[in-house]
């Protein structure tokens, strides 16, 4: 179990822009959409050595908490959406061209000192925003080879974070929207 919370906290720190482009004539719209973040994790180790076997595994299954617990909702505005995100981990910053993301666990953190690392292969830590309204987000770029940006759909865009990222404090990524 700790194994796995070690894996799925090394793939937390990052940054996304986001811009239109293609067909669409619009630009982004976050400001002022409420938006909704969760956390999966897939890792290739059995889940006896404290992996997930390959599935895909909401966070809060890991952690031994309720579904959906640590879903977090803000709207979008001028400051940090998401200061602290999962118990300190990292701060989310979502503005109207950019997605951010900050490892702010310090290297004494209780919980994640001990995984501190570069994330290996075939380990993907995936955070999933959910937006109220239409984002007209059509791809991101960013900061970090190791990090991408998924649409979804209309309303939601996936961030993964997986082989390579460095998974320490201070840590930041920018994802720029398009």
């Amino acid at each position: 179990m700790n194994k796995l919370l070690v894996t799925f906290f090394a793939l937390a720190a990052f940054t996304i822009t986001v811009t239109s482009c293609g067909e669409k004539d619009t630009e982004p719209n976050l400001i002022g959409a409420e938006v909704t973040i969760s956390n999966t994790l897939q890792t290739a180790a059995d889940p006896s050595m404290g992996g997930t076997g390959g599935v895909e595994t909401p966070i809060e299954l890991i952690f031994g908490l309720p579904e959906a617990a640590l879903f977090a909702t803000t709207e979008v505005d001028e400051n940090v959406e998401f200061q602290a995100y999962l118990d300190g981990l990292y701060d989310v910053d979502i503005s109207e061209n950019t997605i951010s993301y900050e490892l702010v666990a310090d290297e004494d953190h209780p919980v994640y000192s001990a995984f501190f690392r570069t994330i290996e292969a075939n380990t993907f830590d995936r955070y999933y925003l959910v937006f109220d309204q239409e984002h007209n987000i059509e791809s991101g770029t960013t900061t970090n080879s190791s990090v991408s940006l998924s649409v979804i759909s209309e309303t939601e865009v996936m961030v993964q974070i997986s082989e390579g990222f460095d998974f320490n404090p201070g840590t930041t990524f920018t994802i720029n929207l398009n």
